[in-house]
């Protein structure tokens, strides 16, 4: 699928052009519009066929708090309030409603085209987008390892840069007003404070981008945070004054600008180092057709970016840059391709231009040109809640629809959906069974089938380390309950639903601290790096402080490519928290399969074609760890649970068992399906001579 990183970058494209103004604005600079129209040409252009940072993102968030800090600086200087209100009712009013629009119809066309697993991921996007939240709700489906639907599919992933662009909005004005107010109090210049107080913040958040690139590129990329040093350099670019450099030294700084931009994505592959230090390669060649200027020259880089052709897609740049992206996703997840080819990314591409320029002239230019709505900031505020309205009802409507669908179903779904039960010896169907009964989790909350639970760990029960705190939840029980603590990644949270409802019968607590992609190997360094190997230091010492009944963990490793090992945490954790008193529950890991299922079934295959073989050389029926159990045994209670063959009974994978689809993705077994497993796991465990 076409990578997150062009998806980002499209986004900011998109954003940027919607801040700068109109050309009738005071200090309209025809290079600089060029300049936007350029960068997200080669946004579209990268998405479209290449798998590469263009750098675009970048300078439009630059571009955007250039033009933005001439407008507060003019009214600081001349003693003007700095009216944040009116400011975001004016910016909002115009942004929204183009953006509003785009949503609905992406979700409407999801509907129409797409299979019902793309749909509630799809809502969830669209309200972040309404709310200018999406790059948070990125940040948390990238983080979430067992998020099936991974960002890079997101049909509306391209408004987290309008997000970031939408909460920077939303704060400058404020930071300005402080500004002013500081400025009025001690007597100084008001491009002195500003110049203080955005540098101090342009370092702050350019050490953090750096540090957070290189330990989670994948958070930072998104992250508010490390991408306000971009908007805080334009704002301290906008307060350098108007020089005036040699004619051709403008004329070399221009073309300088617009080649460093260019080689970004041709001749850089900066694709895993953004936002981080590399950023300031694309900011550097905006900086330079910034400071250039307007030369006059018909070989100056500013006759090209002043053209009419540029000019255009300056004009169009925050539409093109909306419509492109769900065209794009649309059309690969149709035809279930990785990329476009050469002919269909061309038609995608005219296809964009030509939707952008309606929306533009349609949408857009009468919306910023509405009188009614520019006559007072309230006329604006009252415009955008409408256009809120418009786009947040009918989303939040669809999300209640399939929501609703899914309770009814579960309402009926000890009669209609048995899941692993059905493979019992002595299973005997419901005489109420509906055959026609849908197959649960939906498919429209399918690919969000994971363990949840209603409380997190507080009271005496909280950890001291955030990390652990934040990956830390709970179920209900009195505060003198017995306590099973489950530790692991994804996948072990996943196999404790097995455990949930025998424990909470017996009136047992469980917690489950699930760090994605963080197996519990303490003082291991893993493929997840430094933070999981933190992370699993202070798991280690919290289960030593805490002393829990019971210690549930994943004794055995899987990774699909390989035969299945033992966890390192075995023999270097485990013993100590035996002596403890503890008893371990010691889960055989779950399988994977090859390929996702999903796909298989949208396919409209039977389920016999989607069934997947499980390996018996990778995970043969003797367990791996059966040595290593039978000498931790030295150390304290051990009780096995293997529910292999009761997921891929007799080496196969099928995708539903007793109408309850199994796996989600490729690596994970859905938690209504572990949830079935749950007499099976107590069964298992009593004959292993535990008691609740």
């Amino acid at each position: 699928m076409v990578s997150p990183r062009h998806a980002e970058s499209a986004r900011s494209a998109a954003g940027a052009p919607a801040s700068t103004g109109s050309a009738a604005q005071p200090g309209y600079r025809p290079e600089l519009h060029g300049l936007r129209g350029l960068a997200i040409g080669l946004v579209v252009v990268y998405h479209v066929w290449f798998d590469r940072v263009s750098g675009g993102v970048d300078v439009f968030l630059f571009l955007s708090a250039y033009f933005l800090t001439g407008t507060f600086l003019r009214r600081m200087e001349a003693g003007r309030p700095m009216a944040p209100f009116a400011y975001w009712a004016r910016t909002f009013k115009r942004l929204l409603p183009p953006a509003t629009l785009v949503i609905l119809g992406t979700l409407a066309a999801a509907a129409l085209l797409l299979p019902a697993t793309t749909w509630m991921p799809a809502i969830h996007d669209g309200l972040g987008s309404l709310l200018q939240v999406q790059n948070w709700v990125l940040i948390q489906r990238d983080a979430d390892y067992d998020a099936a639907t991974g960002i890079d599919t997101s049909l509306l992933q391209h408004f987290w840069s309008l997000s970031i662009q939408g909460q920077v909005f939303l704060l400058w004005p404020i930071l300005f007003t402080l500004c002013a107010v500081t400025a009025r109090r001690l007597h100084r210049s008001p491009r002195a404070v500003v110049a203080v107080g955005f540098g101090a913040l342009a370092l702050a958040s350019f050490a953090w981008s750096v540090h957070s690139t290189a330990t989670q590129q994948e958070t930072a990329y998104f992250d508010t945070g490390a991408r306000i040093w971009e908007f805080a350099a334009g704002t301290l670019l906008a307060l350098v004054p108007a020089v005036t450099l040699p004619h051709r030294l403008r004329l070399l700084l221009g073309w300088a600008g617009l080649a460093v931009l260019v080689a970004t994505g041709a001749v850089l592959d900066v694709q895993t180092m953004f936002p981080g230090w590399i950023a300031l390669i694309p900011l550097l060649g905006a900086a330079l057709v910034v400071l250039a200027g307007s030369t006059a020259s018909p070989v100056g880089a500013d006759r090209l970016l002043s053209s009419r052709p540029v000019a255009f897609l300056g004009d169009i740049s925050y539409a093109l840059y909306l419509v492109h992206w769900p065209l794009l996703i649309m059309m690969l997840l149709r035809s279930d391709r990785e990329s476009a080819g050469l002919v269909d990314g061309l038609l995608i591409i005219v296809l964009s231009l030509v939707l952008a320029h309606v929306l533009t002239r349609w949408v857009d230019t009468p919306v910023r040109r509405w009188t009614w709505a520019n006559a007072s900031a309230m006329r604006s505020a009252a415009a955008v809640l409408v256009v809120l309205v418009v786009g947040l009802a009918p989303t939040l409507a669809a999300q209640v629809k399939l929501e609703r669908a899914e309770a009814e179903a579960e309402a009926r779904a000890h009669a209609d959906n048995p899941g692993a039960r059905a493979l019992d010896p002595d299973f005997t169907p419901d005489p109420e069974a509906d055959d026609s009964a849908p197959t649960l989790p939906t498919e429209a909350t399918l690919r969000d089938d994971r363990i949840s639970l209603p409380e997190e760990c507080t009271g005496a029960l909280a950890p001291a380390d955030p990390s652990v705190a934040e990956h830390c939840s709970s179920t209900a029980a009195p505060t003198d309950a017995k306590v099973m603590v489950a530790v692991g990644s994804s996948r072990l949270g996943q196999a404790a639903v097995s455990l949930i409802d025998p424990a909470e019968a017996n009136g047992w607590r469980v917690i489950v601290i699930r760090r994605p992609s963080c197996q519990f190997v303490p003082g291991t360094m893993t493929y997840a790096g430094q933070e999981c190997f933190d992370h699993n230091l202070a798991t280690l010492e919290y289960l030593r402080e805490l002393q829990p009944d019971a210690l549930v963990l994943n004794t055995t490793s899987y990774r699909g490519n390989g035969p299945e090992s033992v966890s390192d945490a075995v023999e270097d954790s485990v013993p100590e928290l035996l002596d403890q008193g503890t008893e371990l529950i010691a889960l055989r890991t779950l399988p994977r399969v090859p390929e996702d299922p999903i796909p298989c079934l949208e396919r409209e295959e039977t389920e016999a074609d989607c069934a997947q073989p499980l390996d018996p050389e990778h995970m043969p029926s003797e367990r791996t760890d059966a040595d290593a159990l039978e000498q931790l045994s030295e150390h304290g209670a051990v009780h096995d649970v293997d529910l292999t063959e009761r997921i891929c009974p007799e080496n196969e994978c099928p995708v539903q068992i007793g109408n309850v689809f199994v796996f989600y993705d490729t690596d994970h077994v859905t938690a209504t399906y572990m949830q079935t497993l749950g007499d099976e796991a107590d069964r298992q465990l009593s004959e292993s001579g535990f008691r609740w």
